[in-house]
């Protein structure tokens, strides 16, 4: 039996929030396009030559799915929050145009600018990203005006019903996995940002919070703790996420196959990630001893998780949030890997990759936030 009932909007504060995000996001995308924003010039040529130049004869899927990545949330974000009542298919074609039509005049305007170069392939990725995403905005928006009509029973629903904010955190946690960070599954990772800031303030009298790191461990961080500190790192990532993806969905099966579906793209990316710091022969370079307990216990812990109830999941994915980005920002150093990453060509890490750091950073911040409005109102859904 369908029962009918007139669903109660979504508050005037969710939609002014998610469209503020979706104008921060645009702009940010401009800006890491374009950057750095000096000497500009023209250097001969049309601004859209690019398009008739072909396709570069070196590139990575690093790169590629860097810019698909970025445009894929840019347009989700701008389907849920500008065209949430339009028609699914109107809204997927103006969302995809719009994408490329802003990658097309931002690749062109980087032909203004000496330390850029517009590349036809990028902007191919990136409309790509932006029609992958435009789709999804659409089924969410599709599903969230049915519901608006007809609400189902859950038993008989798949999808949860509200705000499709949710998704948008799981294709940013999916887009973070592109970076290359040294703790599996690692978000949240202030210490880079914070000792550049530190620098800045005090000059050669900064504090190195690195070693700060290393002198509260000691000497044998990295033979044990680190392998702990490590699994328990991933343990939290995992809850997280899975707390996150089964606030989405309904039934056992479905959360399985969502989770499973997320692990195995994380997974891909977390190699690709991997190859650029380490190199082609080395994908799996990821797969520590610590991230291997973390991932064992992680997924014995799912099941549990998946019994609880919406609030009680809620509050642990909130809870492990907070814990896996003091984690991950506690960590032993691997003096190995930071010197891999301060060695890689400025061209293998495209400004748009600053853009999904910038993601990574900030994720567990914006998770905390869903699952503590989740918290307060009684279920899992927020936003």
């Amino acid at each position: 039996m369908f029962t009918t009932t007139v669903a109660s909007p979504d508050p005037p504060r969710t939609h002014a929030l998610v469209r503020a995000l979706s104008l921060l996001f645009a702009a940010a995308v401009a800006f890491a396009t374009l950057y750095p924003l000096a000497d500009w010039r023209p250097r001969g040529g049309g601004a859209f030559d690019f398009l008739a130049g072909g396709l570069p004869r070196y590139w990575t899927w690093f790169d590629v799915l860097s810019n698909v990545l970025a445009y894929g949330v840019l347009a989700l974000l701008l389907s849920i929050a500008w065209l949430a009542r339009a028609r699914p298919w109107v809204g997927f074609v103006v969302v995809t145009v719009a994408g490329s039509l802003l990658s097309l005049s931002l690749e062109a305007a980087q032909s203004f600018l000496p330390a850029r170069v517009p590349a036809l392939l990028d902007w191919l990725a990136n409309s790509a990203g932006a029609a992958a995403g435009a789709w999804l905005g659409a089924t969410l928006n599709r599903a969230a005006q049915r519901s608006e009509r007809v609400v189902l029973p859950v038993r008989d629903r798949w999808y949860e019903q509200g705000p499709p904010m949710g998704w948008v955190l799981l294709l940013l946690w999916l887009s973070a996995q592109l970076v290359p960070q040294r703790l599996m599954f690692a978000t949240g990772h202030v210490e880079p940002a914070a000792q550049r800031l530190l620098v800045r303030l005090f000059g050669p009298e900064a504090p190195d919070l690195s070693r700060a790191v290393d002198r509260l461990w000691g000497a044998q961080a990295t033979a044990g703790y680190g392998v702990a500190v490590e699994a328990a790192a991933v343990l939290c990532a995992l809850i997280a996420v899975g707390a996150l993806a089964f606030s989405l969905v309904h039934g056992p099966r479905r959360r399985l196959l969502l989770v499973a579906g997320i692990a195995t793209v994380a997974f891909g990316l977390r190699s690709l990630a991997t190859q650029v710091v380490y190199g082609a022969t080395a994908p799996l370079a990821w797969l520590t001893p610590g991230a291997q307990g973390g991932l064992v216990v992680g997924a014995v812990l799912l099941y549990g998780l998946e019994t609880l109830g919406p609030r009680s999941r809620a509050a642990l994915g909130a809870t492990a949030c907070v814990a896996g980005a003091v984690l991950v920002n506690v960590a032993p150093s691997d003096p190995y890997f930071d010197t891999m990453v301060a060695g890689l060509d400025a061209g293998q890490l495209s400004n748009v990759h600053g853009l999904l750091r910038a993601v990574s950073l900030v994720w567990p911040a914006l998770a905390i936030v869903w699952f503590w409005r989740g918290v307060g109102r009684g279920s899992g859904r927020s936003l």
